[in-house]
């Protein structure tokens, strides 16, 4: 019986090391530093080209025909973000920056309309009622709701109000993970143009911009006071602006 030879493996050759090595090695001194040096600026460029790539910044702006479309009152505004904060728009919130890891919420950056009744006297007399508000509407949407501070806010010459907590968020199958929270309200500037102007007598806002940050221990904040002021969403909140 006839027995088919095995065939031998193919012979690709000498790899690319093998045939580069010898050639370094016939190269003057002066040479292989040269390269060298070249190669330590290339991978330099590299790495320097990922960095890059990983803390793009974008820009979001919100639009009053977009606003309109989804039924949400037409304010214009503007905000950067990296690129690791992935955009949505949720119903009844202009939009949401928001990243996560392996499914779990690292830091969430939601920009929603806000309504106020028309009301005498200056603004920073009447926004704590509004807070107070909020606050209980927090305490019910957060587990363990736990008030830390609460104060005026100003954010780009617009003057608000802003209060801070601590909750709990559940976690599928392990512990409650800590969450810091910070929501500023920011009424609507009576100019786009010149943010800090004051409304004439009789003529506050009626509507505005609630902040909604949110944090949790995978990002860089230990408490919900810096939360906006350190972490991924220091960008998208130092640099919010009303208008185009």
């Amino acid at each position: 019986m006839n027995q088919t030879p095995a065939q031998a493996p193919p012979d690709y050759g000498p790899s690319l090391p093998e045939i580069v090595r010898p050639w370094l090695r016939a190269r003057p001194r002066w040479q292989r530093l040269a390269l060298g040096a070249a190669l330590v600026a290339l991978v330099a460029l590299v790495a320097a080209l990922v960095i890059r790539s990983e803390a793009e910044v974008k820009s979001y702006r919100q639009t009053q025909a977009d606003a309109r479309e989804r039924g949400l009152d037409p304010i214009d505004f503007n905000f950067d973000r990296s690129r690791k904060l992935v955009l949505s728009k949720p119903d009844g919130a202009y939009v949401r920056a928001e990243r996560l890891r392996d499914g779990e919420l690292v830091a969430s950056f939601t920009v929603s309309p806000f309504r106020m009744e028309r009301r005498p006297g200056y603004l920073a007399g009447y926004l704590p009622l509004i807070a107070t508000k909020l606050q209980h509407q927090a305490a019910r949407r957060y587990d363990h709701f736990r008030l830390q501070f609460e104060g005026r806010a100003r954010v780009n010459e617009v003057e608000g109000y802003q209060f801070a907590f601590t909750a709990r968020r559940p976690r599928p199958g392990g512990e409650p993970r800590q969450l810091f929270g910070r929501i500023v309200v920011l009424p609507e500037p009576y100019s786009y143009d010149e943010p800090d102007a004051e409304y004439p007598p009789g003529q506050n806002p009626t509507r505005g911009i609630l902040i909604t940050m949110l944090a949790t221990t995978l990002d860089e904040p230990d408490t919900p006071a810096r939360v906006g002021d350190e972490g991924i969403l220091q960008r998208p909140f130092r640099s919010f602006r009303f208008g185009t």
